[in-house]
């Protein structure tokens, strides 16, 4: 059965590579086109971003096979108006479209839709200095592990709080070439409370974040610097966000380092919130928690289109206030601590059009006694394909 996997993948593989050379010649003949057009400031490109891998996930001794599966299927619009106005678009195609009742923690009913909008804005450029960001947009985080590039099967997937990208404005201001300014305005995504347990709630909660971004000698040196208060739906709790990060780009060798330090007043991820209740069942709160979260990595370009990469997340948590409902559980314990490590290595045979991978990963979370048999050791191994496709 591996086998026959394994010899599927790559008559995949070999039927989508070639299209490269077609897409290519499509490419340039778009480009000739664009050129001819009179309105040269205008132009638009269309891509699809896809990636597939065969993963195996060895947990407590069970071992769940070698499928296939798709891990992202994006379409992403992107053009410019004119030399002002600047737009994007971009659609995710989601594989789950179920109610997910273990994650109703709210008491509500939630449909998660196959196809969502993940992105939708336009950029205006006021000038060199300023522009504005109207939209659906990412957050604006600093750190180097919230802006990376790379894909998001090497990304720590327990710092992302929010399962949709925020709606509202940033302005962003670039003193000079080497350093931008942000502020950003948006809706907060916060839980949607029971109004009898939570009377004094907040119809409209907002959130804001101020982010410093600059880069010294030729981007050799990088560093993104945030700061985020989102106010939740109950009133007097917020969601607090410090995001500190910095590269060093040596080339071939690069180095990232990150700080991430989430306060929350209403658990964002629901993780602590479920265990508790599983304790309880007359625990109907949202447990406070603070997570400590720090990176390291490196990527070295060893020889040309191959890349070796290597990473470590360690990761706290900590109570901010007692909870009588549960046993022994006072404010400031240690609830938990995980260590996350990753290994791959990547190639790239035509440009960043499509890249191959293998990767490996081992995370081991450790617990309270309390909760001691939710602890996690698990590895994790991936063969697989990213290919992004211009289509315009």
């Amino acid at each position: 059965m591996k086998k026959t996997r394994m010899i599927s993948f790559f008559i995949v593989l070999g039927f989508f590579y070639p299209w490269h050379n077609v897409h290519s010649e499509m490419i340039k003949k778009g480009e000739k086109l664009r050129k001819t057009d009179v309105n040269s400031h205008r132009n638009f490109n269309m891509y699809i971003d896809f990636t597939s891998s065969i993963h195996s996930t060895v947990e407590k001794d069970a071992f769940d096979g070698s499928p296939f599966s798709t891990e992202s299927l994006k379409l992403d619009m992107i053009g410019k108006a004119n030399d002002k106005i600047s737009y994007r678009f971009v659609q995710k195609f989601n594989k789950k479209n179920h109610v997910d009742k273990e994650d109703d923690l709210d008491n509500t009913e939630r449909i998660y839709d196959p196809i969502i909008i993940d992105l939708a804005y336009l950029k205006y450029k006021y000038n060199d200095q300023l522009s504005f960001l109207i939209g659906k947009q990412a957050a604006s985080f600093g750190s180097m592990e919230y802006n990376s590039k790379d894909l998001h099967i090497y990304q720590y997937p327990d710092i992302h709080k929010n399962k949709e990208n925020p709606v509202g404005i940033n302005f962003i201001y670039t003193p000079k070439k080497n350093q931008e300014l942000q502020f950003q305005i948006v809706n907060s995504h916060s839980r949607k409370l029971d109004e009898e347990m939570y009377p004094d709630k907040v119809n409209h909660p907002m959130g804001y974040s101020a982010s410093w971004n600059w880069n010294l000698f030729n981007n050799t040196i990088q560093s993104r610097s945030s700061y985020s208060i989102f106010q939740e739906s109950e009133k007097d709790k917020f969601w607090k966000l410090l995001a500190l990060g910095s590269k060093l780009d040596l080339k071939p060798i690069s180095i990232e380092a990150d700080y991430i330090l989430s306060d929350e007043d209403i658990e964002k991820n629901g993780h602590f919130t479920k265990i508790f209740r599983s304790i309880n069942n007359s625990y109907k709160d949202f447990p406070s928690i603070k997570y400590e979260t720090y990176f390291l990595k490196f990527k070295y370009n060893f020889i040309p289109k191959w890349n070796f990469f290597a990473k470590g997340v360690y990761e706290v948590g900590r109570s901010k206030k007692d909870i009588n409902e549960i046993y022994g559980l006072v404010k400031d314990q240690l609830l938990k601590k995980g260590y996350t490590y990753y290994g791959g290595i990547e190639y790239l045979p035509c440009k960043d059009d499509l890249s191959l991978y293998f990767l490996y990963q081992k995370q081991q979370v450790d617990y309270i006694d309390l909760i001691k048999q939710e602890e996690k050791n698990a590895h994790y191994m991936a063969l697989g394909l990213n290919y992004r496709i211009k289509l315009f």
